[in-house]
């Protein structure tokens, strides 16, 4: 028997490594290695970073098999219809979820996903949606849960979400927000509320807030916002309320959002009466960009921009109660102000005295009692004869004399001229007695410049 060598041993070798090669080819096509074959049913699978692609599917619940270290999971636009605590258990950082059927997301659903940074459960009907459904998601950044019909938030559902930036609740059925709702969204830049059926806004309902961002509320239905509401909000920049039922805002509440740049409060009923002054106020200080504040009341002031409004358009009103948390503030008219007035002060038919009472807020004209609503949204504050007998300011003179008020000069004759300017005010000793008696002689001028 003669056996046949290779006449070559490069050739022998270049024959085998061939051969190999083609028996890994076929190995590799007939059997798939684990991560491939471990791509659910109906799914599609990408490496690099590991997704897994499941949307418009039909599937009626999470799917098995998907790979722990998918990163993205897109879950869309299926008949998913609730998230038990068991749904999940992969390590991923994306999770779509949005445009399902889920009504219940059960406690601890999401628990396994501790590096989860986007959860996206918009246009989903979330009837059931339990407090603890996002506990364990401490790293989670982004959550979406816009148009998902919600009318009630439980008060813990956003319980050590630290690192949260973007919370989205737009377009869903919310009447209120409970205290401390966001408490613990220490690190929350944007908070999207719009579109919903928000009433009022209380003291703590935006505490621990304090680097937001922007805050949109408009297309809601907010009568109220509570003085402190936005005190932790000094970080914010860009405030949303148009379109909402407020007829005024506390001057307070917005000295407190001491970095806002861009304002919309445009499309809601302004009230420009007394009851405007701290919101006009502030509006003087703030140099910011705003939409316009078109008054609905006093009849007189139809149509006119809160914005624009003269001092002496709220010369008539009564002084503050140093004693309530809404007057805490004192107006200081300015020295041209209080001489114009001197000069031009229109003669009234009757002189009228007006007097306080503990509880009904009753205020007495020429001896006539008058019954005023304690309810400031159902005021109707009506211009007499004497404030309708004072001159318009237009835009530019009231930018052109923007900053000029001498308010601190006190001024004690009625004939003060304008620019007047008192050069031992600033040298006035500081003894409680000499204060005593200008602070005196300050509420002795108001009484009479006002009310005589």
């Amino acid at each position: 028997m003669v056996t046949r060598r290779c006449p070559e041993r490069r050739s022998c070798a270049r024959n085998f490594k061939g051969g190999l090669s083609l028996w890994l080819i076929l190995w590799l096509v007939v059997v798939k290695p684990g991560g491939v074959s471990a791509c659910p049913r109906l799914c599609v699978c990408y490496p690099t970073p590991m997704t897994v692609s499941c949307q418009s599917q039909n599937l009626t619940i999470v799917p098995a098999g998907v790979p722990y270290d998918s990163q993205r999971v897109f879950l869309q636009n299926n008949r998913i219809t609730e998230l038990r605590a068991d749904s999940f258990g992969f390590e991923t950082q994306v999770l779509w979820l949005y445009g399902n059927n889920i009504t219940w997301v059960e406690a601890g659903a999401f628990s396994n996903l501790r590096v989860l940074e986007e959860l996206d459960l918009g246009d989903n009907p979330l009837h059931h949606l339990e407090g603890g459904a996002f506990s364990g998601l401490e790293k989670l950044q982004s959550l979406h849960m816009h148009r998902c019909k919600l009318a009630t938030l439980p008060h813990d559902l956003f319980h050590k979400l630290y690192s949260l930036q973007f919370l989205y609740l737009q377009e869903n059925q919310l009447h209120f927000l409970q205290d401390d709702l966001f408490s613990d969204l220490v690190n929350l830049t944007h908070l999207f509320l719009h579109g919903n059926r928000i009433r009022a806004l209380s003291e703590n309902v935006f505490r621990g807030l304090v680097n937001l961002d922007r805050l949109l509320i408009h297309d809601n239905r907010v009568r109220q916002v509570n003085r402190r509401a936005f005190r932790d909000l000094g970080r914010l920049t860009i405030l949303y309320l148009f379109n909402n039922s407020l007829a005024e805002l506390p001057g307070q509440a917005m000295k407190d959002t001491q970095g806002i740049q861009f304002l919309r409060l445009n499309d809601n009923p302004w009230s420009c009466g007394c009851e405007a002054l701290p919101l006009w106020e502030w509006f003087r200080k703030a140099r910011i960009s705003s939409s316009e504040l078109m008054c609905t009341s006093p009849s007189q002031r139809r149509g006119q921009d809160l914005r624009f409004l003269r001092e002496m358009d709220f010369a008539f009103c009564p002084l503050p109660d140093p004693g309530s948390m809404a007057g805490s503030t004192t107006t200081t008219f300015s020295t041209k102000t209080r001489w114009w007035f001197s000069k031009h002060k229109p003669a009234s038919s009757s002189k009228t005295s007006y007097q306080k009472t503990s509880d009904t807020g009753k205020a007495f004209s020429a001896g006539k009692p008058q019954y005023l609503p304690k309810n400031p949204s159902e005021t109707k504050y009506e211009l007499s004869e004497d404030e309708v007998a004072l001159p318009k300011l237009d835009k530019e003179e009231y930018w052109s004399n923007y900053g000029n008020e001498e308010a601190s000069i006190p001024c004690f004759e009625l004939e003060c001229p304008p620019g007047y300017n008192n050069p031992s005010s600033s040298s006035l000793p500081s003894t409680p007695s000499l204060l005593h008696l200008l602070s005196l002689s300050i509420v002795t001028f108001s009484i009479h410049f006002l009310f005589g």
